[in-house]
């Protein structure tokens, strides 16, 4: 049965006119949801940390090697839930929701089974990845455990991902944000009763992070797919089509999804290397630079929120014909970002010492993370405006050109010359920061150019 327009998130009488007071109420109904997942993405992450923290230094480096080489390497399979987003809103756009439905199937089937395909090779790479860490017996041991328990999730937490990237297509976000708040609230109970024996459980330690975070995911993957069977929501899929492999549409989403889970990889890998430079500079600089990190993902945020829904009302409007109706919807999503980035921008310029004092109390780092995230105050509006435009390229389908400038300006810019900064011009950590900088205006140029080139009006997905 086909969908009329009501299922998109603009409907069929909007004005394409960026100052449209129903536009920017649809925009902010798909950006808060996305925003708030994010924030529930970070602070279960630090409170794991700071539960396995209180395990002692030799469980701490245990595990954040072990996230860090796990959480990689599913963020490279988070393309698929781009894929989806982009596929299923075009549909959504024209009316075919039945089709819509039977792409978002596929996509589940898909990310299945490149979780079960993720989980063996995290499973088999463990006692590895800990010999070239050199960490000692002991972490490796505790390390190898923690990857080998929580690679277990890995089929549940990508079919999650890219179930999520499928109600976002809908104009949905609120309910996968809602899921995570759920998911969370289980790993957060979870890590307090089996780290340290509670509620009648064991003390497993490090096991027992891993578990309480397997359990969360696979409680979440079940409810994201009970949802989408029942028929509650907008968004639906069928059993019939998830056991029916279908080739041709899983081509489709993956033209879609392999460009994005590379630009993933380029970002992160880059991101992994150039920490190397930091380090290099001592330990006062290194946790300068994490406790700057830590304050400007204040501004990430509304930023992430905008740029979601920039992607969906690109490819709802696509879908429907509706080109101007997308440029419009990008223009606003712009200038909702820059003011929102912005304004945290002037934040950071006005009161740094306030903000990074939330997470230290040395003076030495609050001094030089002060410096840092005065730097990165400009960065702001070009990661507003950057990451709304490259949301508009994966929403009409083209994931390649975001690809291609994250791989040539993550390395060729911001690894190069934070190298040549740190072991040639022997330049202290602002300087970094100041390149990151320059790296997000270079990133902006390069992305205003593909989008106001128009030939994302015309991508097919």
């Amino acid at each position: 049965m086909a969908s009329t327009q009501s299922d998109t998130v603009l409907g069929s009488q909007i004005a394409p006119s960026p100052g449209s007071a129903v536009m920017r109420r649809a925009i902010l109904r798909l950006a808060w949801p996305a925003a708030l997942e994010m924030v529930l993405h970070m602070g279960v992450w630090m409170f794991d940390v700071a539960m396995v923290g209180r395990l002692g230094a030799v469980s701490l480096s245990a595990t954040a090697v072990s996230g860090q080489v796990y959480w990689s390497l599913v963020f490279l399979m988070g393309g698929i839930g781009v894929g989806l987003t982009a596929v299923v809103s075009r549909l959504i756009g024209a009316g075919e929701r039945r089709e819509a439905g039977r792409v978002g199937a596929q996509g589940a089937l898909l990310a299945l089974a490149a979780g079960l395909a993720l989980g063996v090779i995290v499973w088999a790479a463990a006692p590895g990845v800990f010999l070239v860490a050199r960490l000692g017996q002991e972490a490796s041991s505790l390390g190898v455990t923690y990857m080998r328990t929580i690679c277990l999730g890995a089929p549940f937490l990508v079919t999650g991902m890219a179930l999520s990237g499928v109600l976002r297509a809908y104009g949905d976000t609120r309910t996968p944000m809602l899921i995570v708040a759920l998911t969370n609230a289980l790993n957060v109970v979870g890590d307090w009763a089996l780290i340290f024996g509670n509620l009648g459980f064991p003390a497993l330690g490090v096991r027992g992070a891993a578990l309480a975070s397997l359990s969360a995911q696979a409680v979440g993957a079940v409810v994201f797919m009970a949802l989408l069977f029942s028929g509650r929501l907008k968004a639906r899929i069928s059993l019939a089509d998830v056991t029916r492999p279908d080739r041709f549409v899983v081509a489709r989403i993956l033209r879609v999804a392999v460009p994005a889970s590379l630009e993933n990889m380029f970002t992160d890998l880059a991101r992994t290397v150039g920490i190397f430079a930091v380090t290099s500079l001592g330990s006062v600089a290194m946790a300068s630079h994490e406790v700057t990190a830590a304050a400007e993902s204040l501004s990430f945020m509304p930023g992430f929120g905008l740029a979601v829904a920039a992607t969906v009302l690109v490819g709802q409007s696509l879908g429907a014909g509706d080109p101007a109706r997308a440029e419009a919807g990008v223009r606003e999503s712009a200038r909702m970002s820059v003011m929102f980035m912005g304004s945290l921008g002037v934040l950071f310029l006005l009161i740094p010492r306030q903000l990074v004092s939330v997470f230290t109390n040395d003076p030495a780092i609050i001094d030089l993370a002060s410096k840092c995230l005065r730097v990165t105050a400009f960065a702001q509006p070009f990661m507003a405006l950057q990451g709304v435009y490259s949301g508009a390229l994966r929403g009409a389908g083209d994931t390649r050109s975001p690809m291609l400038i994250a791989a040539v300006t993550s390395w060729g810019c911001r690894v190069a010359l934070s190298y040549l900064a740190v072991f040639v011009l022997h330049l202290p950590l602002p300087w970094l920061w100041g390149i990151m900088v320059l790296d997000w205006g270079v990133k902006l140029a390069w992305v205003t150019v593909v989008y106001r080139r128009g030939r994302w009006r015309e991508a097919g997905v």
